[in-house]
């Protein structure tokens, strides 16, 4: 399957109130050479605790965030790996309401936590700055109509699915983007929403 991809600048503004600061300079990326690449690998390289935030609403806080322990690390200038992302998460959004859509996001909750493959690459030096095109993990789900190969896509190759780290706070942030649903290689329309999550280190 094609790397999935979105352009639409408008539905990347969607995103929960506390990611705005991951995009504000990323309309200054420029070309880095391979010395400012090298930098900013050994400034960020390793294993990084702590959590990811998303959209959780309730009835009384349409707004409302909650979040769960994670780590991610970076290993090289073009690879990273989020670990043991929990996939009840990405069912966030699905469609609760058909039959189809309660099934599958009732299998996507059940299914065990696993790494989602990212590739990176530097764009900027002063905040260190990274595009993050994570890879669609893939779940073997069951449902009434019998077993399924589920996909799930993120934004690509945009400043919205990113990373960024201050040398002066030492703060640490990232974005990834849910965008899509595949089943049985086929695009589906269970995904009510694009979905959100940012990650924050611990300081």
């Amino acid at each position: 399957m094609k790397a999935f991809k979105l352009f639409s600048v408008a539905c990347c503004m969607a995103a929960v109130c506390f990611t705005s600061c991951i995009g504000d300079d990323s309309s200054e990326v420029t070309t880095l050479t391979p010395g400012e690449i090298a930098t900013c690998l050994n400034t960020v390289r390793g294993t990084h605790m702590g959590k990811v935030y998303y959209s959780a609403p309730t009835q009384k806080d349409v707004r409302n965030v909650d979040s769960v322990e994670i780590s991610w690390t970076i290993s090289t200038d073009s690879t990273m790996t989020i670990h043991d992302f929990p996939a009840r998460l990405l069912a966030h959004n699905i469609d609760s309401i058909s039959k189809q859509g309660k099934e599958l996001r009732a299998a996507l909750q059940a299914a065990p936590d696993q790494d989602i493959e990212c590739y990176i690459g530097f764009v900027k030096i002063s905040p260190i700055f990274w595009l993050v095109n994570p890879k669609a993990p893939k779940y073997t789900v069951k449902t009434s109509d019998g077993e399924h190969k589920i996909q799930v896509a993120f934004y690509s190759t945009i400043a919205y699915s990113s990373g960024v780290y201050n040398t002066s706070t030492k703060e640490m942030s990232m974005e990834i983007i849910e965008g899509a649903i595949y089943m049985d290689d086929k695009l589906t329309s269970y995904l009510n929403k694009d979905t959100e999550f940012v990650f924050m280190r611990n300081k």
